[in-house]
């Protein structure tokens, strides 16, 4: 099968790999169409992502179609058009049988080597991981579903209610996403922050935010704060993988507000000022992947058009161009912001901009 294989630090490779094979009768083998290119593979392709280690298959962001299915599967048969959320979990222990399977000990995460990735023609998956794609979606809208049920989990996480105050500090993928979650629960304002007017364009013109900041900004919070009234947000969104933007977040917070850091921080310890968090009583609030409540209602907010995850798509790319995918999604160069991988024919892998 098609392959581009991250052969080490800094080069990913085409190769043709034999595909995998159902090992279980719960699995299900499905054929990727398209894969989106994730912050969590520039890390890989950088050697500062913490599990996503060369040599491996990346790639987690998948939409295909059901190639074939274990005797136990009950709800796919081949044919069907399918998004997979990449946790495959025990579910056995406490987090899963609560429904945080996001929390699982020993799951194992698409696009590692202990679950060889979308970055490859074909995978498997459990059956609890796959969810039907809704027959007017597109596959490229599919493969944007994942980090929309990042965003929703995000938002969830925070407590995010109607009418609150929002700032998201970075608007690539996931910022743009949350963004556009925000909107859909009826935040406001929404103030988005970014270095890149693309990214801000993107989240302003197609995905509900009311306000944002071309940084640098000579003061970030100040602005922040003028534009509540004095008070500052209810959330503050810290989806920039920039470390000195944490006690920005932190000046921009309202009293008892809630800042949720979501980011892949790992070439910098994060700073706080903890007087500043003690005395205002703020929330510090982690977030990490999504449960199957979170996609299924990600499936909805994109079926229903209430989130246009195509806004954050810019490039759509075949298997072969993989390096230039990623290298894109690291630069941002040429207006990017989400790439996606195609297996399809030429015809059917259009430029999306940029």
């Amino acid at each position: 099968m098609r392959t581009a294989l991250l052969e080490s630090e800094g080069r990913l490779v085409l190769a043709d790999l034999e595909p995998p094979a159902i090992q279980s009768t719960d699995q299900l083998l499905i054929q990727v169409k398209t894969v989106g290119i994730c912050g969590s593979e520039v890390h890989a392709y950088r050697g500062t992502h913490p599990f996503r280690k060369a040599p491996t298959v990346l790639g987690h962001e998948a939409a295909g179609v059901v190639s074939a299915v274990g005797e136990a599967v009950t709800h796919f048969e081949p044919g069907d058009r399918v998004i997979v959320d990449p946790q495959w979990v025990c579910g056995e222990c406490a987090h899963c049988l609560a429904g945080d399977i996001n929390l699982c000990p020993s799951k194992r995460v698409l696009g590692t080597p202990a679950w060889p990735g979308a970055f490859g023609e074909y995978i498997v998956a459990p059956e609890e991981a796959v969810f039907l794609l809704p027959d007017h979606l597109s596959y490229v809208q599919g493969s944007l579903i994942e980090p929309l049920t990042v965003a929703v989990h995000i938002a969830r996480r925070a407590g995010l209610r109607s009418g609150e105050s929002v700032a998201v500090l970075g608007t690539g993928s996931i910022g743009g996403m949350v963004a556009g979650v925000s909107s859909a629960i009826g935040a406001d304002p929404i103030i988005v922050a970014d270095i890149r007017q693309h990214c801000l364009d993107a989240a302003r013109e197609r995905l509900g935010a009311t306000h944002d900041i071309l940084l640098p900004s000579k003061d970030l919070a100040e602005e922040v704060r003028a534009l509540t009234h004095g008070e500052g947000v209810d959330v503050v969104f810290l989806t920039a993988d920039d470390a000195s933007l944490a006690s920005t977040a932190v000046e921009m917070a309202k009293r008892r507000g809630r800042i949720t850091v979501v980011a892949l921080m790992t070439a910098e310890p994060m700073q706080l000022p903890a007087y500043s968090i003690l005395s205002r009583e703020l929330h510090v609030i982690g977030s990490t992947m999504c449960n199957n409540e979170d996609v299924r209602e990600a499936i909805d907010l994109a079926r229903s058009g209430q989130v246009d995850v195509e806004a954050i798509a810019t490039h759509v790319l075949p298997i072969e161009q993989a390096q230039r995918g990623i290298e894109l999604a690291r630069t941002k160069d040429d207006n990017a912001i989400k790439v996606i991988l195609s297996f399809e024919e030429a015809s059917a892998r259009p430029r999306m901009g940029g």
